[in-house]
């Protein structure tokens, strides 16, 4: 089982960060490593997972980035792990997995909005 801690809070931090910032423009790579102090190379990595996942879709070119695959609706914090780990279905971290079903980053966004406004 693929399970790094490192990788996943950093997900977790980006995909928070991005749905912080994220109006329907594209979010260059760029822009969230400023924003969460992740190297560009690692956030590549992170965001590829993501794109496999269908939690991302990106454009290149000039003027291009990064978009939420869907927009309005809700991300769980789940889901991102699932992105960038492999855990099995059998594993004995599924009931941590379905606890944070429950949890959206739309919610952890908003806490971050709050704290960063204090």
């Amino acid at each position: 089982m693929e399970f790094g801690l490192k990788r996943v809070i950093a997900a977790v931090r980006v995909v928070t960060a991005f749905k912080r910032i994220y109006s329907g423009e594209p979010v260059t790579i760029t822009t969230l490593s400023s924003e969460v102090k992740l190297s560009v190379s690692y956030l590549e990595q992170i965001f590829a997972k993501l794109r496999a996942a269908g939690i991302v879709t990106s454009q290149r070119g000039p003027g291009g980035g990064y978009f939420l695959a869907h927009p309005d609706e809700d991300i769980s914090v789940a889901a991102v792990i699932r992105a960038v780990t492999n855990i099995p279905e059998d594993s004995d971290f599924q009931p941590v997995l379905e606890t944070l079903e429950d949890i959206s980053v739309t919610r952890l966004a908003a806490r971050q909005r709050k704290r960063l406004a204090a």
